[in-house]
């Protein structure tokens, strides 16, 4: 894949035969190589974070008395990765016998169409993480006697040891997640690589502008 992608940069993205396109194709050439590494490197980053996170929480779930929570959200970020993983796959569609300036609109077009795709699956993963974290604190609240005596003789209606309304209050959360969890995907996504989307985004007006 690396060496088919160095044969890209080579081909330009302006007409030989023009006078500054030399320069102009080697600069835009290296600038573009530069930008698709880099954002290689941070989705595997991300994906090795993901994974060690996943890890942790079975031991940080297991030490607060709620393993079978750390198995469920080792499973949801372990779910997320290989998902991740599998959309990079994709990534070898991109015909390789483009020009440099094509190949990084279709990586550009790719990129899009790989997060429009984790939003429909973050929908998903927020809420249900939301509601697995949760855990710990109705464990703590259930085992310590004072506290677990308090919600016994509140005269509310209990649901596992607690009120029923507080869990229509942690589910209603849940829901208003999964309603935005489009928007909060997106947020979190322009927080690691919001910058460097910019970058690309700048790069091909840059050099849409100068193929005219």
């Amino acid at each position: 894949m690396e060496k088919s992608i160095e044969t890209i940069w080579k081909k330009g993205f302006l007409d030989s035969d023009a006078l500054v396109a030399p320069k102009l194709n080697n600069l835009y050439d290296q600038k573009s190589k530069t930008i698709i590494d880099k954002l290689k490197r941070m989705m595997k980053v991300n994906i090795y974070a993901i994974v060690v996170f996943a890890f942790l929480n079975l031991g940080l779930y297991a030490a607060l008395g709620t393993p079978y929570t750390g198995v469920f959200l080792f499973i949801l970020f372990m779910g997320v990765c290989w998902i991740s993983m599998r959309q990079g796959r994709t990534m070898i569609n991109i015909d390789t016998s483009l020009s440099s300036y094509d190949y990084l609109k279709s990586f550009n077009n790719w990129l899009k169409m790989a997060i429009s795709n984790n939003k429909k699956v973050m929908r998903f993963f927020y809420p249900l993480a939301f509601l697995a974290s949760l855990m710990p604190i109705v464990h703590a609240l259930k085992a310590v006697e004072g506290t677990n005596t308090a919600i016994l003789n509140s005269g509310f209606h209990l649901f596992y040891g607690i009120p029923t309304f507080a869990w229509c209050i942690a589910l209603l959360i849940a829901v208003l997640i999964y309603s935005y969890g489009g928007k909060i995907y997106e947020w979190d996504v322009n927080l690691v690589y919001g910058r460097i989307f910019r970058k690309l985004e700048s790069m091909l007006d840059e050099m849409e502008e100068l193929r005219k």
